[in-house]
């Protein structure tokens, strides 16, 4: 409705409860002659005032929390650590419902080498089975937590521990054939190139006959392992090694031996890997490929004979009993030959056997400081005859020491001449500057 505000007396303030946001003056205040009285007419519709400016309760925060949803339950089973654990590794392993399919599949577009690892670890026992199957049941209408789904759901795939065991040996035999291989190649050849490295056995030789003379007996050999001292010995006048004596003999009398750290390649790399870890990991590759034949038992059980994968894993496992047969075969041959090396420098393997790795680590830690020793002679000699040439030219001058190089292509002229000539230029010079100076008048 449209009122006029001269026609409506009503105090809107009281009747609507707007605010009073416009000051009023008193009557007696107005002029005759003011705004306010000769003001226009204007028409104002107050039921829109009214729903515009009408002031709005505010609701209570206690009525907000009222209508908030109560949150939602799940069903705990799993401790705290356990459940930590699973929930850590299901940040970096796909989703539930794509695990069954890549497991049975093995599928290493969706699991690799360290997703099934993870999945070993989080298999449940039958006692944790048990308690979330029975927590499930009794609570039908409370979903399970996500932890507790997880591991729920790789318990319902079928023989889950066998099928990842499998796989993991599948992945892994290759490097392990590899790493055993590549050992028994490099300790096949390091009995080679050690019976065949002349600059060792002239080293050998030159140690034994110093050795012989210095204690004074006539011995036909000497433990490797003295090598390893052989760097603590030194003289009593210049405080050299035993090893810096023996490269200068090296040098002197064989200066076209090569030299030994680069010899023995093969020897250098025996050294740095230990006997035993490759001998336990044949053992642990034959104990691998045993249980996983049981465990090949165990899922045949569940699956077909017909199976694409059940047939590619049997396929698999008889390679791989075959190629470990032979890898036993070659590591007892190549031990053999180590055997024979022993022999060769008079150490008895059967009463004091030194593993692979410390006796070619005793040798290339001195090949090394033989290495640094010969270094410094070639140096040192180099020295030695650098200074022999300048001592050839010292306190002869540039021109004279042109006149000699020049003379090397026409003829070196005699001493005597060569003399001459120097005496002469020498008397010319001082002639001029006799000359110059002030008794040259008396010339």
């Amino acid at each position: 409705r449209v009122v006029s505000t001269q026609s409506t007396g009503v105090n809107l303030n009281k009747t609507t409860g707007l605010p009073p946001t416009i000051p009023h003056y008193a009557a007696e205040k107005i002029e005759s002659d003011s705004i306010w009285k000769d003001r226009p007419e204007v028409t104002v519709d107050y039921d829109q005032l009214v729903t515009l400016f009408t002031k709005k309760k505010i609701e209570t925060r206690r009525s907000v929390e009222a209508e908030k949803p109560t949150a939602m339950k799940f069903i705990r089973v799993l401790e705290g650590n356990r459940s930590r654990e699973v929930g850590i590794a299901m940040a970096k392993l796909p989703a539930a419902r794509h695990i069954k399919q890549a497991i049975m599949n093995m599928d290493p577009s969706h699991i690799t080498r360290e997703s099934i690892s993870s999945l070993v670890k989080l298999v449940s026992s039958d006692e944790e089975r048990n308690q979330i199957i029975e927590a499930k049941s009794a609570n039908p209408d409370i979903p399970l937590g996500k932890e507790e789904d997880f591991v729920h759901t790789l318990s319902n795939i079928p023989n889950i521990r066998s099928r990842l065991n499998i796989w993991a040996f599948m992945i892994d035999f290759d490097a392990m054939e590899d790493e055993v291989a590549d050992y028994l190649m490099d300790l096949k050849e390091c009995c080679k190139e050690l019976r065949s490295c002349k600059t060792l056995h002239l080293i050998i030789s030159y140690l034994l006959e110093i050795g012989n003379f210095l204690r004074q007996e006539s011995c036909d050999g000497f433990d490797l392992s003295f090598l390893s001292k052989v760097a603590d010995i030194k003289d009593t006048v210049k405080k050299q090694t035993l090893v810096h004596h023996i490269a200068c003999l090296m040098h002197e009398n064989h200066p076209s031996q090569g030299d030994l750290h680069r010899e023995i390649g093969h020897t250098h790399r025996i050294g740095r890997i230990q006997f035993d870890e490759v001998s336990s990991t044949i053992g642990r590759m034959d104990e691998l490929c045993d249980r996983s034949w049981e465990d090949l038992r165990i899922i045949s059980k569940h699956t077909s004979s017909t199976n694409e994968i059940m047939q590619k894993q049997l396929t698999f496992l008889r390679s791989v009993a075959e190629r470990i047969t032979i890898l036993k075969l070659i590591f007892k041959r190549v031990s053999n030959r180590y055997y024979n090396l022993l022999i060769y420098f008079g150490i008895d393997p059967v009463k004091r056997f030194t593993p692979p790795d410390e006796f070619c680590r005793t040798i290339s830690e001195f090949a090394l400081e033989y290495r640094t020793a010969i270094e410094a002679v070639i140096l040192e000699q180099t020295k030695k005859k650098k200074m022999k040439e300048r001592r050839k030219t010292r306190g002869i001058k540039i021109t004279d020491l042109k006149n000699m190089v020049s003379g090397k292509h026409a003829g070196r002229p005699d001493k005597s001449e060569s003399a001459g000539q120097t005496s002469e230029s020498k008397s010319k010079k001082l002639l001029a500057k006799t000359k110059s100076s002030k008794f040259g008048q008396y010339f």
